[in-house]
């Protein structure tokens, strides 16, 4: 059993809305540590971490460690009838999932609970060779800039420089930042590293600028991505995202 409440109900509606876009049913792990999420897109190009903590609730009481299979749409939009100035809150009843919204009239969902069909995913292991931390919100901004001109993108980054580009001889988009860059929070690359990745995923992993305060950008050449976008005390989004390997 467990009591969740929430006075910023855009944590929840907001993480649910990109994670969404990559899956259709997701496996919640209720624990007193905080809610856990790790699901891999269909197509096996993608995997979505989410970790919200307690101290983003304002009430977290959890008795013992649940796991609520849910289907995303139905959650979705039902967070879309919890407006913003309300408060949430979560809990269980009769094998549902109730979410009680309260501001000016008390409003109550009931989402019925799945069977959970897949196996539980494992975070892998990845070694990575360059690290770039930038705002979040100019990240969000570098990838619909790059989109215009192609359908990959490539990632640079030596000990300086991070650059984003995307397009060939004809359009072409390329956004660099150097160190000392309002945007560049901070950057590490021994060697030049260099990587490309699909501006369909990046679009859809972006949208979580709208939560939190930076993200972070780990990869390595021909490798995955990995990118977190933490908000301080209140969650952290993960991806990991397979290369695109271009045809020499």
């Amino acid at each position: 059993m467990f009591v969740l409440k929430l006075n910023e109900p855009k944590i929840l509606d907001g993480s649910i809305g990109v994670i969404s876009d990559f899956i259709t049913e997701a496996t919640f792990t209720i624990k007193k540590e905080g809610i856990k999420l790790v699901a891999m897109d269909p197509a096996n190009i993608s995997m979505v971490i989410l970790n919200i903590l307690p101290s983003a609730f304002i009430e977290y009481r959890v008795e013992d460690t649940v796991e609520l299979t849910i289907n995303l749409e139905n959650l979705k939009n039902a967070l879309k009838r919890v407006r913003g100035a309300d408060s949430l809150t979560l809990t269980l009843e009769k094998n549902k999932l109730k979410l009680i919204s309260s501001g000016k009239s008390k409003k109550r969902f009931f989402i019925p609970l799945l069977e959970r069909e897949v196996k539980e995913r494992k975070i892998p292991s990845l070694d990575f060779m360059a690290t770039v931390e930038v705002d979040a919100k100019e990240f969000k901004d570098y990838v619909d800039d790059v989109s215009i001109a192609g359908d990959a993108v490539t990632f640079d980054a030596e000990k300086n420089v991070f650059s984003m580009s995307a397009g060939d001889a004809g359009s072409k988009v390329n956004v660099e930042l150097t160190r000392g860059h309002d945007a560049l929070v901070q950057i590490a690359a021994k060697d030049p590293v260099r990587s490309v990745y699909s501006v369909d995923y990046l679009k859809k992993i972006a949208k979580s600028s709208t939560l939190a305060d930076s993200a972070s950008l780990r990869f390595a050449k021909d490798y995955p991505l990995r990118l977190d976008f933490r908000a301080l005390n209140k969650l952290q989004m993960s991806f990991i995202l397979a290369p695109r390997i271009e045809n020499k």
